[in-house]
């Protein structure tokens, strides 16, 4: 009776320890394919970053690979020696090209549209000077010229003049239109030709005024508010040249280099050797 018992004992010790491997094993084989899933996720997750990354990279080179064939493949002016682009029938504005900018809305106004179809003159919003009191254009840096906006110099040493053409000044040889009239050494204003020789240019709305207009298309005589600064002087309404006054009251300008000439120098642009110095202004 006793052997039987203990065989008894023994097939139940046998089937308990089993079924306790059968479920560690069934744990283990369900930990483990949760741990399948979880790797086989992540790694969906990231074979869908590595993808999107590559997708959103190539079109960036895509871009990019646009823009350079753009401007490595802009047509240049046809005309002999011009180095500018073309803007339309193969040339550029100065050889003929028409190119039609838009006008401002508001009647009887010929300046070009700068935001929203209106010129600056008629509310066209434009940054300004952050410097205190100044109302000029911002030309670099949040600062207009007067303020510290690089601009770029005259090549010529101890030249300060803006550069106007081919790395000078008009000082030191900048090529500028002239008048096409014979004989004429003025700048062209409109179609090549200067005021004098029947470029248009707008005049004061007054009636029998014909001085130019200068702002809200009257002349100074008229109302037209000058920007510039008058002397500070107490009753003087010149304008300022230098250091805050006038010449009358101080400032110092640049005379004529001929002996015993007490005008004002400009510069001379005739390049004919003439014995007298002419002021062309």
């Amino acid at each position: 009776m006793a052997a039987k018992k203990v065989a008894k004992k023994m097939k139940k010790d046998d089937a308990a320890s089993t079924r306790r491997r059968r479920a560690t094993t069934t744990t283990s084989i369900r930990t483990r394919s949760a741990a399948a899933r979880c790797k086989s996720a992540v790694n969906v997750a990231q074979r869908k970053d590595a993808s999107k990354r590559k997708r959103e990279s190539s079109a960036k080179d895509n871009e990019q690979t646009r823009r350079r064939v753009r401007k490595r493949y802009r047509y240049e002016c046809s005309a002999d020696g011009c180095t500018k682009y073309a803007q339309r029938g193969g040339v550029c504005k100065k050889h003929g090209a028409n190119v039609e900018h838009k006008r401002c809305c508001s009647k009887g106004c010929t300046n070009q549209a700068v935001i929203e179809g209106v010129c600056v003159k008629h509310g066209a919003k434009v940054k300004q000077c952050s410097s205190e009191g100044c109302t000029n254009q911002v030309r670099m840096g949040g600062v207009c010229v007067k303020h510290g906006a690089k601009v770029k110099r005259c090549s010529i040493n101890g030249c300060t003049n803006q550069v106007k053409s081919g790395g000078v000044c008009m000082k030191h040889g900048a090529k500028i239109k002239r008048c096409s009239s014979d004989g004429c050494t003025k700048f062209a204003q409109q179609g090549g030709v200067c005021r004098k020789h029947g470029a248009k240019v707008k005049l004061c709305s007054s009636d029998g005024c014909t001085n130019h207009s200068k702002r809200g298309g009257v002349c100074i005589k008229h109302g037209a508010a000058l920007t510039k600064k008058r002397c500070c002087s107490k009753g003087c309404t010149n304008q300022v040249v230098q250091g805050g006054v006038c010449i009358k009251h101080g400032a110092k300008v640049k005379l004529c280099s001929i002996n015993g000439c007490t005008n004002h120098s400009y510069v001379r642009w005739s390049t004919s050797s003439q014995s007298s110095h002419t002021i062309l202004t």
